[in-house]
């Protein structure tokens, strides 16, 4: 059906098909996509959430930031993929086709996860890959700690890495797709309903994902740290095969929309006739005076038919919107780096601190050689239980603060907010959010500055660490007797944030997109968090050898070297993540206000106005400009050779 008739009839066949309110089949429709949205978080952060361990301990035995940076790979080609499944799914399958696809692809990549982990009947063998066997300081003994700085090893270079780097890629092109299409397929299960009722899916939506992280994080990271990987990794298979199951069986109940076509090669042809007209168009006759000839606004309007284009004003209009929006989504490119310090940065700040409850006094020992300052010690050596946290349990904190905070703005404060005459725009909860991400890195660097003087307590001696020996599966972390605890804050604190500029964010993508690129202004939201991941993987390689040491199996506490001379301490490095987290939140200050610049220059929060009000009130041509556009054949002949859909 066209999209341009519902200007006509003010209802299009979709709409009365899914106004039924609180039919039955909306409500299954939207119950199964929900449930399928908890179950593939729970897949999808059974892996995100303890990667980082996964690959730096044993067998495989990654350096820490290589591990991170397969992190930030595995979220940015996730994020990068949802750009590419909204547009395969506007363009050629459908969104319903597309979801399907991205579930197929994602049962066989976490398949061969889970089959990766499966051990031979000999001790230490792999049925796809098995890794070398793993050595300790084996690095400083062979070539010396003068070296270290000029020794990089690259993520490649790790045991397995062809394996895992192509797993990796596999789940990301499944997750991908996924996550820029279910959020839409869900929204149009609701479609008809107030503006309210889009509000209300979209915060039970990033409800459900967050309920699904809760699990993933509370109860299949314990079994990876405390069991096996394998089990981990095997359960998170079994409920992505029952999210796809639960999908399945929602598909007699689902409102299905067509594919709307291509619109980005069309929002190039205006973008190039545009342009080329700006450029060559002559400056108007100035004894014709002002009131003779109308100014376009902007170069884009020398596309319309008023100014010698061909294209229709509300076709140009929705180009414009497009490029507002992507303004917007660059705008959030620091907070999303700030995000995925949780699964990075964090978990590994996490890791070298005391994992013990605080009623357990920790067994401290005191190094002074710098030989060992450098690397984690041979587990077989150390005797101490394993810790009875786990390290990604602080990202729980994150998680419950969301889980608590959406239905208490969604059911009481934004409802009274609104009732008062000052409802809590767009504008002001992004920016709430980014300032409180930028206050969370800040407390995650007093956290880490404090953290490293519990590590080096005497200035006058700093090579000596003051450090508990952590034994976690085959690793050990040379941790601080500082506690864990102390990490709930700025995790609490990104859920705060969330709460306020993540959930607002994808609201703006699906409200200002135009309903014929609704799937793929979605994948630009995630196209732009993936952004974020990849920045943050390049920010951490420039600050290697400054902040971060190039070389270590998973010790931030590095001081490199550390040779006395003449009674002085030689130290040409010193490992400080704190700093790193204060650049993070001198980057988000600066993206926060890059926002409010690009918000009062684009007028968004009047586009918001305005769609807002245009949605809640059926368009409704009279039947005189009807009329009038049907006896104009130029009018017809240009719209029928070059017309977009408009919303």
């Amino acid at each position: 059906m066209d999209e341009n008739a519902s200007l006509i009839s003010g209802r299009n066949k979709d709409s009365s098909q899914s106004a039924n309110g609180p039919g039955c089949k909306v409500k299954v429709a939207e119950g199964a996509v929900l449930l399928t949205i908890t179950l593939e978080r729970i897949a999808f952060y059974s892996l995100a959430g303890n990667l980082v361990l996964f690959l730096n301990t044993n067998p495989y035995d990654w350096t820490s930031y290589n591990a991170m940076y397969a992190l930030l790979y595995f979220f940015g080609i996730s994020y990068l993929m949802s750009f590419f499944g909204g547009l395969i799914a506007d363009t050629l399958l459908g969104r319903f086709k597309s979801l399907l696809l991205s579930l197929l692809l994602y049962l066989v990549g976490y398949l061969l996860l889970s089959l990766s982990q499966m051990k031979l009947s000999k001790p230490d063998r792999y049925l796809l890959c098995n890794p070398p066997e793993p050595y300790y300081n084996m690095y400083n003994i062979t070539h010396g700690l003068m070296d270290i700085q000029n020794h990089q090893k690259s993520p490649f270079d790790e045991s397995c890495s062809g394996l895992m780097f192509g797993i990796l890629t596999l789940i990301a092109i499944g997750s991908g797709p996924f996550r820029s299409n279910i959020a839409p397929f869900g929204a149009d299960q609701v479609k008809g309903e107030s503006q309210q009722a889009n509000l209300t899916f979209f915060n039970w939506y990033y409800w459900c994902v967050n309920v699904g992280t809760l699990v993933a994080l509370l109860v299949i990271t314990y079994v990876q740290q405390h069991d096996s990987f394998y089990d981990g990794y095997l359960s998170a298979l079994i409920c992505l095969g029952v999210a796809a199951v639960v999908f399945l069986c929602g598909s007699c109940s689902y409102v299905y929309r067509p594919r709307t076509g291509s619109v980005f090669k069309n929002i190039f042809t205006v973008l190039c006739e545009a342009c080329t007209k700006c450029c060559w168009r002559r400056k108007p006759n100035s004894s014709l005076g002002d009131d003779a000839i109308e100014q376009p606004s902007s170069c884009l309007d020398f596309a319309m038919y008023r100014y010698g284009g061909n294209f229709q004003e509300g076709t140009v209009n929705e180009v414009k919107k497009v490029l507002k929006i992507i303004c917007v989504f660059l705008t959030m490119v620091p907070y999303w780096m700030v995000y995925f310090q949780m699964e990075t940065t964090f978990l590994l700040q996490g890791l070298h601190m005391n994992l013990n409850l605080p009623v357990e006094s920790a067994n401290v020992t005191v190094d002074c050689n710098p030989q060992n300052s450098t690397g984690n010690d041979d587990p077989d050596h150390i005797t101490s239980k394993p810790p009875k946290l786990v390290a990604a349990w602080l990202s729980i904190f994150d998680v419950i603060f969301v889980i608590i905070l959406i239905p208490v703005f969604d059911r009481f404060i934004y409802p009274r907010l609104a009732k008062a005459g000052r409802p809590m725009g767009f504008v002001l909860r992004v920016s709430l959010g980014m300032m409180i991400a930028a206050i969370a890195v800040c407390v995650a660097g007093v956290v880490e500055h404090y953290r490293l003087k519990s590590v080096y307590q005497n200035d006058s001696l700093p090579c000596c660490r003051h450090t508990t020996q952590q034994k976690i599966g085959r690793t050990v972390y040379n941790a601080a007797e500082m506690s864990v605890l102390w990490q709930i804050p700025q995790y609490a604190l990104i859920g705060l944030s969330e709460v306020f500029a993540s959930i607002a964010a994808l609201e703006f993508a699906y409200l200002m997109a135009p309903k014929s690129a609704k799937g793929i202004i979605m994948g630009l939201f995630y196209l732009f968090t993936g952004v974020g991941s990849f920045i943050g993987f390049a920010s951490m390689a420039i600050f290697q050898g400054y902040w971060f040491g190039p070389y270590d199996s998973g010790n931030i506490n590095c001081r490199l070297p550390c040779t006395e001379n003449g009674g002085k301490f030689d130290i040409k490095l010193k490992c400080h993540l704190d700093n790193y987290f204060f650049f993070l939140a001198g980057i988000e200050v600066v993206g926060l206000l890059l926002f409010l610049f690009v918000v009062k220059i684009c007028r968004i929060q009047n586009e918001i106005s305005a769609v807002v009000r245009q949605k809640s009130q059926p368009q409704i041509i009279s039947r005189r400009s009807v009329t009038e556009r049907l006896k104009s054949p130029v009018s017809l002949q240009r719209q029928s050779s070059s017309d977009i859909s408009v919303t």
